[in-house]
């Protein structure tokens, strides 16, 4: 027997040709073996007990450093996802400067405090930006981006850009993705601020007085606000515009909120456009009748239908993704006096796999292997990670994790370990936890302990 760093034994491996009885094996941050159970020896074992081992989950999907400074949001949720078996994060990064000039200090804060890996995907606001492109790739290794349709006519004000996001814009940053040497990936918020900003009596992505009859609006009124044909009508025209550069399989609509939307995406899909569709947990597992100020975000929760449409396209393939659109703040941080003052987003990535598995698993939505493809697998090849992270095979990082599908525990801030203190899932019994999480190939989270330390993480450079 060939010694290895760790082993991962009396498990049953969920690969990408199905389940596997088998052990696991990682030496030097990766994969080193896969064998019968008990043919591999290790310094380290942990005894999956029967139960399943996933590559660690992707969150393709975070705002970190928007409520607190990246450095801190680095260490305290990088700290909670690792309760929830997200072993890699992509974090949604924009500041108006020369990214070339900035981007040295917040790769040096990530580095120092992140307790797992990550990437960076940047949000461009100007031509200059787009002019950087090839620079950002040569010498930072991000190769992914984000069109923030939402800002189309708040960009100048918001940022102290000199330009908005207009389709000129748009049209010049998907030209230059498609000309690189390079796979690159573009998140592309769907929204046609026409209708919302109509519907909303004014920009609501810029600073106004507020409303005094706020106080008697609920959350439905972001709903009437944001419609979900004003998501399918802009994912649609975002969607053909990357076409018509021959760049549709490199087109990702992020957090897809409607059910027509899905459907929408479906036909592009049938007629042979390859656009990759993302849908957030909170879209799958909460209806607007329920929410409150807590779960103000943009576009915001829909009702029962666009629920279970969205679960019926994450079945079928439509959906490939799933992401969480993570904010970390506290409650004092998010609520304000009327609904219309309460801020934007909420934590939520440490939940992203166990209501997966909870709702989607274990309710007979979605089968195992599909849970393992939304989560990592397509997650790892739709933002250019793969095969490094999203798959259990010899040679890709050793990022897994034991889940016990039976076991339940009830959402509490405490269990998630992030800095803030709510949750939206707050009370919630959720069916399907990980037991061990792996990182790089080191034990980070056992039995409700995180050990992982800050700085154990890096940036995963592409391409890979």
């Amino acid at each position: 027997m060939t010694g290895h760093d760790l082993v991962i034994e009396n498990g049953t491996l969920v690969t990408e040709d199905g389940l596997l009885e088998a052990d696991v094996a990682a030496s030097d941050g990766r994969i080193s073996a896969i064998g019968e159970r008990g043919s591999l020896d290790g310094d380290e074992t942990i005894d999956a007990g029967g139960d399943h081992v996933l590559p660690g989950a992707i969150d393709p999907h975070t705002h970190h450093g928007i409520y607190n400074s990246l450095a801190e949001d680095a260490n305290t949720e990088s700290r909670s996802d690792l309760v929830g078996g997200v072993t890699t994060t992509g974090n949604f990064f924009r500041r108006p400067g020369a990214y070339e000039e900035i981007m040295g200090d917040y790769v040096e804060a990530a580095e120092a405090n992140y307790r797992h890996d990550y990437f960076f995907s940047l949000g461009l606001l100007s031509f200059d930006h787009v002019a950087e492109i090839p620079t950002i790739i040569d010498e930072f290794g991000i190769t992914t981006f984000k069109w923030y349709m939402n800002y189309k006519y708040a960009a100048a004000e918001k940022f102290g850009v000199d330009c908005e996001m207009r389709d000129d814009f748009g049209d010049a940053f998907i030209e230059t993705l498609a000309d690189q040497d390079v796979e690159t990936t573009l998140g592309y918020h769907s929204e046609n601020v026409e209708i919302t900003n109509a519907l909303a009596g004014g920009n609501p992505y810029v600073e106004t007085e507020a409303d005094g009859d706020a106080e008697e609006e609920s959350y439905e009124v972001f709903v009437e606000e944001f419609p979900d044909y004003a998501e399918t009508q802009s994912m649609v025209a975002g969607a053909s515009l990357a076409k018509q550069h021959d760049y549709d399989d490199s087109f990702y609509a992020v957090h897809v909120s409607a059910g027509r939307t899905a459907d929408e995406l479906a036909t592009l899909q049938d007629a042979g456009y390859e656009v990759t569709g993302e849908t957030c947990t909170h879209y799958l597992t909460l209806t607007a009748e329920e929410c409150d100020d807590r779960m103000k975000v943009n576009p915001p929760v829909r009702h029962e239908s666009d629920k279970e449409t969205l679960w019926e396209r994450v079945a079928d393939g439509t959906i490939s993704c799933i992401g969480t659109d993570h904010c970390a703040n506290t409650t004092d941080e998010k609520i304000g006096d009327t609904i219309r003052e309460s801020k934007l987003g909420f934590p939520s990535t440490a939940t992203m796999l166990p209501l997966i598995l909870s709702e989607g698993v274990n309710e007979g939505r979605i089968d195992l292997e599909r849970a393992v493809e939304v989560t990592s697998t397509n997650t790892a090849k739709a933002w250019n990670l793969y095969p490094k992270k999203g798959t259990i095979r010899v040679g890709s990082d050793a990022d897994l994790i034991v889940v016990d599908l039976e076991e339940t525990k009830t959402v509490t801030p405490e269990l998630l370990r992030s800095v803030a203190d709510y949750s939206i899932y707050e009370g919630r019994e959720v069916t399907g936890w990980p037991t061990h999480t792996v990182a790089g190939g080191e034990l980070a989270y056992a039995d409700g302990e995180v050990l992982a330390e800050p700085g154990t993480g890096t940036h995963v450079d592409r391409p890979v």
